[in-house]
């Protein structure tokens, strides 16, 4: 009877952990952060019907994920901008509603034949926006004519806030999870580097030194010969391998190799360094990607020689058509010479090295006592 209530209560358990772990590897899906929300759309604002619109490019949704749906018939419907509630709602960017949708005279009737197949009359459609960015659009319907009062309104709207921190959220978590990744993909290139790659090359000069040593009448000088060759390909397919390995895609190479920046320097120094990634990040191309990535490393060598500080915070955020990296720390502040800031800091390297692809470099006093250096670059 023990035995059983204990399995019963281990069962309870691990149904609740594989809850609990779907939920969190949901957050590192935009669509199903979303849809969650919308999941309790009719019970908190009163609608009878839900979904979500997401976008697809600049100028159209796509709708799906339908709470309540009697038919499929709003699933996969695709919605330029302009067109019908949804359209209007990303061309203007504000909630809009409509008491009798089939029947509206502000807004085109491409769907009502979808509409009428559901049985749909009155509608709402509220934007998703973070930062001026649309994430999607949250619906809700009626099956009857109806009026939406202001509660149902702000219930829509504190959906729609909610969504958008979910998608947020999960692109962050999402881009993390990646950046880890190839960040993992890249030390074990590094280990298999230094360990394969210098067996490999010890083995080929042992095999290099046998072969030279024996006449070349000798039977085993052919067989070295073969090995020796076989020992020179596997090197060369190992080096091709790694550098596949190592290579980071646009989207989180800037992430990996700042990560491994901030790693190598709290190694390196003791000095605690965190890397806080706060907005999703355009790709870069090499040029940018490198002066940003060389800056941050001047910078943190800065912190290692002249501020004597117990900690670093390194953030990347997309910003003003481009790609920003702050390198805080909190020391002792900046080393002058002569009333001005020091040149041993780097700074000309540094601002040469950033307008050379367009980008910019500041430095200044931060609120802990310490210096912030913050460069940038056009994406």
């Amino acid at each position: 009877m023990a035995d059983r209530r204990r399995n019963r209560s281990q069962r309870n358990v691990l149904h609740k952990l594989t809850e609990e772990d779907s939920q969190i590897l949901a957050l590192l899906d935009r669509s199903s952060a979303m849809r969650r929300i919308a999941d309790d759309v009719p019970e908190l604002s009163g609608v009878d019907v839900a979904w979500v619109g997401e976008p697809d490019g600049e100028d159209r949704l796509v709708l799906g994920h339908t709470v309540n749906a009697r038919t499929p018939a709003v699933n996969g419907l695709v919605v330029p901008t302009g067109c019908g509630l949804g359209g209007q709602v990303l061309l203007r960017r504000r909630p809009l509603w409509v008491s009798d949708y089939r029947r509206s005279s502000t807004i085109t009737h491409h769907f009502n034949v979808q509409a009428e197949t559901e049985g749909l009359g009155a509608m709402i459609a509220v934007p998703v926006v973070h930062e001026g960015r649309l994430l999607g659009v949250l619906y809700g319907a009626n099956r009857e004519e109806s009026h939406f009062g202001d509660q149902t309104v702000h219930a829509l709207e504190q959906a729609a806030s909610r969504a958008a921190a979910a998608a947020v959220v999960a692109e962050r978590a999402r881009h993390a999870a990646e950046v880890a990744v190839h960040e993992e993909r890249r030390r074990l290139a590094l280990d298999l580097h230094d360990t394969v790659g210098a067996m490999l090359f010890t083995i080929g000069a042992g095999l290099s030194t046998l072969v030279a040593e024996l006449p070349s009448d000798n039977a085993l000088h052919a067989r070295l010969g073969d090995i020796e060759e076989q020992a020179i390909e596997a090197a060369a397919a190992l080096r091709t391998s790694l550098h596949a390995l190592s290579a980071s895609p646009e989207q989180v190479a800037l992430g990996v190799a700042l990560r491994g920046d901030c790693r190598a320097f709290e190694e390196r120094t003791g000095i605690i360094a965190r890397l806080v990634t706060i907005t999703e990040l355009p790709g870069l191309p090499a040029a940018p990607l490198k002066a940003l990535t060389d800056t941050t490393r001047e910078a943190l060598l800065n912190v290692e020689k002249h501020a004597r500080a117990r900690s670093v915070v390194v953030s990347v955020f997309a910003v003003s058509g481009g790609v920003a990296v702050t390198i805080a720390d909190d020391g002792v502040g900046l080393p002058r010479k002569g009333g001005k800031i020091s040149e041993g800091l780097g700074l000309p390297a540094m601002s040469e090295r950033l307008e050379r692809v367009g980008g910019r470099v500041t430095v200044g006093r931060n609120e802990d006592g310490g210096v912030t250096v913050q460069a940038w670059v056009p994406a």
